[in-house]
């Protein structure tokens, strides 16, 4: 009742395991760290498009990256779920409501024991 008159999110934040059935489903999972960060670890089967290029180029970026625009879902991940946040509201316009940001990013994905690969390999 209290939430009536807050606006709207630009991003649909999911937990790991909300996470976890989308990529089930065949979501992409697009993560938005620097190639350092995601060379380090990262979920596998994820594309890195890192945020300063998705904010230069928006979909573009992703399109360039081989992303499926018109999946049902896209995932978007980075450490924290800040600069995933970041990426999804400036894809809003592209991807709506089928963009994810993954609340926590890869810390709260690996705190859950779900797994990272160097390079999301």
């Amino acid at each position: 009742m209290f939430n009536l008159f807050r606006p709207k999110s630009a991003q649909q934040d999911v937990s790991p395991a909300q996470a976890q059935a989308l990529i089930a489903q065949g979501a992409p999972v697009v993560d938005v760290r620097e190639p350092s960060e995601f060379a380090a670890g990262a979920i596998k089967g994820s594309i890195n498009v890192p945020l300063g290029a998705i904010q230069q180029r928006g979909g573009a970026a992703l399109t360039d990256a081989a992303v499926d625009l018109q999946s049902p879902n896209i995932v978007l991940v980075c450490r924290s779920g800040n600069r995933s946040g970041q990426a999804c509201a400036a894809l809003r316009g592209v991807l709506g409501e089928r963009g994810h940001n993954l609340a926590g990013g890869v810390m709260a994905w690996g705190n859950q024991g779900l797994p990272l690969s160097p390079g999301g390999a």
